[in-house]
């Protein structure tokens, strides 16, 4: 894809998102405003072997304004994260995201159509700032009833992501999905979806194993049940199939920086993940959650490596088990618009990489007012 054809993809967007509203016959507009204040303590910031706590205070403030009539609803929005480490104050950024979004109903509260378009940027500290990026972004999905209890979800993806101080690692990305959801009267549902994943960088090179692009699939069923008006549970699996062969890296002074490991990057692996859920509540006021998860990560081109950094002649291979729960608040009772949440979750990941082997607790307050 050309960038004169992303500017062209874009506009039209953008275009479609303004007059759909404009020319329908009655709309009225409505402003909404939220913001967020969250402590969360972290035991392993890095989630290595090093074990290196810090508390981090995070703020974030949003603002919507919808244009609304009987069967559209055009938003602008703009997001906004502040996040302050105490410790080590260096790895504190702050991420900013606006955009619009268009929803179109092609009957009365069913089948929309929903579109959008979003710029975001992060900026980080210091030794940090190697992470900054900015990010352009492109979504069309459409859900379509089949019957009353049956949906087909297809959607596309498009997001266009710059790493200024890692050039070599921006790209192209493509996503495409479907997905179909059933409800049936016992009260359970089903969720399948398939996901094809595409991303293309920026620079070529020639070289053996270095990758000009990469690919992926990705399928995920999820059975939902009702166990009685206030509770119910879920069980999800997820499988990732890696499409490529070969990696990215960042050679400097002899040292190689694979972007698996600088990004977590999604396409690296082949994996499975299965969780179980639970949801629960106790009044109008008060909701449980609870989930587990196990997954598995085969690293398609990563070496594993001992503690003195040396490569190992294997690749790496991770296992993690994850346990959460979440306490959310209603709080409307004294203020309208405010609620509290806590949560804590605990991870533990084993890796035949020595730095990869390690435990993380996370445990977080947050307060919340929205209008």
């Amino acid at each position: 894809m050309t960038l004169p054809n992303q500017c062209t993809m874009i506009k039209f967007l953008f275009l479609i998102a303004i007059l759909v509203p404009l020319l329908s016959e009655s709309t009225h507009a409505q402003f909404n405003l939220y913001t967020e204040y969250q402590g969360i303590y972290d035991d392993n910031i890095y989630n290595n072997n090093q074990q290196i706590s810090d508390f981090i205070n995070s703020i974030s403030l949003g603002s919507a304004y919808n244009i609304e009539s009987e069967f559209n609803n055009l938003q602008f929005f703009y997001e906004g994260n502040w996040n302050y480490f105490k410790t080590t104050t260096s790895k504190s950024f702050n991420s900013h995201r606006i955009g619009i979004v268009e929803t179109y109903l092609f009957s009365t509260d069913d089948n929309p159509l929903n579109a959008g378009l979003n710029y975001s940027f992060r900026n980080n500290k210091d030794e940090f700032e190697v992470y900054d990026f900015d990010q352009i972004s492109a979504y069309v999905n459409y859900r379509h009833s089949i019957s009353e209890t049956d949906f087909i979800l297809p959607g596309y993806v498009y997001n266009r992501n710059d790493y200024k101080n890692f050039t070599l690692f921006s790209h192209n990305e493509h996503k495409l999905f479907l997905s179909w959801i059933s409800n049936f009267e016992t009260n359970t549902s089903l969720t399948l979806n398939g996901e094809f994943n595409f991303k293309q960088y920026f620079e070529e090179y020639d070289y053996e194993d270095y990758l000009n692009e990469a690919s992926l699939l990705k399928f995920l069923l999820n059975i939902g049940q009702s166990l009685g008006q206030n509770t119910g549970i879920n069980g999800y699996t997820v499988v990732r199939i890696n499409l490529s062969e070969g990696s990215r890296y960042l050679l400097d002074d002899s040292l190689i920086y694979y972007e698996e490991e600088i990004f977590n990057d999604i396409y690296s692996y082949d994996g499975i993940e299965a969780g179980l859920g639970l949801k629960h509540f106790f009044n109008e006021s008060i909701e449980l959650n609870l989930e587990a998860k196990y997954l598995i990560r085969n690293y398609s081109s990563l070496p594993a490596a001992d503690k003195d950094g040396t490569e190992l002649g294997y690749l790496r291979e991770d296992k993690m088990f994850g346990f959460g729960i979440a306490v959310d608040f209603n709080m409307n009772g004294i203020l309208d618009g405010l609620s509290f949440s806590a949560t804590w979750n605990y991870f533990k990941n084993t890796s035949n990489d020595y730095y990869y082997t390690y435990t993380n607790q996370v445990v977080s307050a947050s307060i919340n007012y929205g209008f």
